[in-house]
């Protein structure tokens, strides 16, 4: 008998993608599937009745019956799983036919692989492709290397990969990032110093954008909070000082560039997306929110330098045309 594979679907509020979900659950040509539907959103019986309508296979249902932080919430379907393999996939996202077989299949094939990923790609509201991960790229990492390269192939969301089970339960499962940023990095991130990287191009993550979404809709305080934890993570997590004790120069390296991509994250958010969200005065005192990171404030003292002389060239203009204004009415 093939082995188990757990998938779990967690739900909070939105349900307008949940059919899809599990549509493509479903079809999955992989005959040996436990999903488990979880309800975090005090929906009621709606979640389980579109369970019940869409999903003809059987399934666990769970249901929370108040809303519980995000990593709680994901924590309590990784301790309910009981496949040799677990993925999740949130309920606005979508996998190919053919996501579990093929990554069951290099899990199988290489017990050192600890970690299975497809191919990614982001898709806006109505499915239509915005962009996709790199289709050059190896096929088998080590775990340190695929960390290095953490951004060099296109993959902005790692929310959907094929672990073994026993490391994801050994290592604590999510850190408690109170908004759920990091989340599923830090998943991948243990993962990948368990063991090696499987990588196939023959499967399909879609990643859903939207700025409505989880994520994007999250406050800058609150990126700022799972920001800093993240960071004080890469040097707390028991999986990572385990690591380190045994490699320590190679962790150092690792660390470099997860550290690295961590706040350049927030910087990036609140240069871009927050300063166009929030007051002026709580947009700068937002922008030294992290700790001291000599790259992170050069480049926050740059954006706020050309912000102040932007303004002061404004204010100069209206001064001038206000001037030559008053002039001409004398005359």
């Amino acid at each position: 008998m093939k082995k188990l594979v757990t998938i779990a679907l967690p739900v909070y509020k939105r349900l307008d993608y949940v059919v899809s979900a599990l549509q493509s659950i479903a079809e999955q040509d992989y005959p040996n599937i436990e999903l488990i539907v979880s309800d975090n959103g005090e929906n009621g019986s709606l979640v389980k009745d579109l369970a019940d309508q869409w999903y003809p296979r059987p399934y666990r249902f769970r249901q929370n019956p108040s809303t519980l932080p995000l990593p709680i919430h994901y924590n309590q379907l990784i301790e309910a799983a009981t496949g040799e393999y677990f993925a999740f996939l949130d309920y606005d996202d979508v996998i190919s036919p053919n996501y579990v077989s093929e990554l069951v299949r290099i899990l199988d094939d290489h017990p050192d692989v600890a970690v299975a990923l497809s191919r990614e790609e982001i898709v806006d509201p109505s499915g239509r492709i915005l962009r996709a991960s790199s289709a050059d790229m190896p096929e088998r990492f080590s775990g340190p290397d695929f960390l290095r390269s953490w951004t060099m192939y296109g993959y902005e969301s790692y929310a959907t990969v094929l672990g073994r089970t026993a490391y994801i339960k050994a290592d604590g499962g999510h850190p408690f990032f109170p908004g759920g940023t990091y989340t599923d990095d830090a998943i991948l991130i243990k993962l990948c110093l368990r063991g090696a990287v499987g990588i196939s191009q023959r499967c399909v993550f879609r990643w859903r954008w939207s700025e409505i979404s989880h994520g994007w809709s999250l406050k800058c305080a609150s990126l700022a909070e799972d920001t800093r934890r993240f960071l004080r993570f890469l040097d707390r997590d028991p999986a990572i000082l385990r690591y380190q004790a045994k490699e320590p120069k190679e962790w150092l390296d690792i660390k470099k560039h997860l550290f690295r991509m961590a706040w350049h994250t927030y910087y990036e958010r609140w240069a871009g997306l927050y300063r166009e969200r929030m007051p002026p005065a709580s947009w700068v005192r937002a922008g030294f929110a992290m700790p001291f990171i000599r790259d992170y404030y050069g480049m926050v003292s740059e954006v706020l330098w050309y912000a102040v002389k932007g303004k002061c060239i404004k204010c100069i203009k209206r001064l001038g045309v206000g001037s030559r204004g008053i002039d001409r009415s004398v005359q």
